[in-house]
């Protein structure tokens, strides 16, 4: 009933918001493949990504729009190496970044949360992106202590991934340009967050949103339901019933969020299936059938 009688127009400005977004991780993706000496077009990438995007909702977890962004980017550019290191690292960054955003508002989440358990849950993911991000900036020095405990083309590849996110990430090459789009575009679905509450009367200030949709955003991308649904609800309605939010104005807000997501990802599907890249490949697979 709450989504029944919001007014259509109501979703436009989150929906804009949210196609700003895609054009942010475009630019994010661009720099990355840059980085790592190959080049994409700007319309290019958008549609990768905005592909991208509708398989992450249409397939379980948020990493099946991964794996078709790495086959379309490797059929066009020609190098594995850097399909599957480009993407990988746009991962790493929009994590890391959720990661920052999380600690630089984590200060003000005891002023909203009361709960122990729940910030103790916080830090321990936060400090679990970052340890996790050190040690995959470092990982091939760590792996010459052990040279015989994986294949040498295995060893390789590991050893070029670590290079690769040093120059992406580190501070003194494109980390300041990757990260800052990753910030910016996690304080986004903030404002996406905040618009479809206006939408839907929800009374909630915008400060309390940029404490606490970003842990909904984080707990939803752990690959364990399909495309965040149910865990990013029983996340918002945990994390807005701090400020007294009632449930089912949460869950409402939760499920509009995922819903226009769905919606926006569809003409993904459409540039798909209407692309020379899988046209390629389709006729590649029927020349190779017996």
């Amino acid at each position: 009933k709450r989504l029944a009688g919001v007014d259509l127009w109501a979703f436009l400005i989150p929906a804009a918001l949210l196609m700003v977004g895609v054009v942010l991780t475009a630019w994010r993706w661009r720099i990355i493949v840059g980085a790592l000496g190959g080049n994409v077009l700007a319309k290019t990438a958008f549609f990768l990504v905005w592909i991208g995007m509708f398989f992450n909702k249409a397939l379980p977890s948020n990493l099946g729009g991964d794996a078709v962004r790495i086959w379309m980017f490797y059929r066009q550019d020609g190098v594995l190496k850097r399909a599957v290191g480009s993407v990988l690292l746009d991962r790493v960054a929009a994590l890391v970044g959720l990661a920052i955003v999380v600690t630089l508002t984590f200060p003000l989440a005891a002023q909203f949360i009361d709960d122990m358990m729940v910030l103790a849950i916080l830090a321990f993911l936060v400090a679990a992106i970052f340890i996790g991000l050190l040690a995959f900036l470092w990982l091939d020095r760590f792996m010459v202590l052990f040279p015989r405990l994986l294949p040498l083309r295995f060893y390789q590849s590991i050893t070029s991934l670590a290079e690769d996110s040093r120059i992406v990430l580190a501070p003194r090459h494109y980390g300041p340009y990757v990260l800052g789009l990753s910030i910016a575009n996690q304080v986004l679905m903030v404002l996406v967050m905040f618009a479809l509450a206006q939408g839907l009367s929800i009374d909630v200030e915008i400060s309390a949103l940029l404490v606490l949709v970003p842990p909904v955003i984080l707990v939803s991308l752990l690959p364990i339901s399909f495309a965040g649904w149910g865990i990013r609800e029983g996340a918002m309605i945990a994390m807005l019933g701090t400020v007294d939010v009632a449930p089912e104005n949460a869950l409402a807000l939760s499920v509009a969020f995922g819903f226009l997501m769905l919606i926006l990802s569809l003409p993904g599907a459409l540039v798909w299936f209407l692309s020379e890249n899988r046209k390629s490949a389709a006729d590649n697979l029927e020349k190779t059938e017996p």
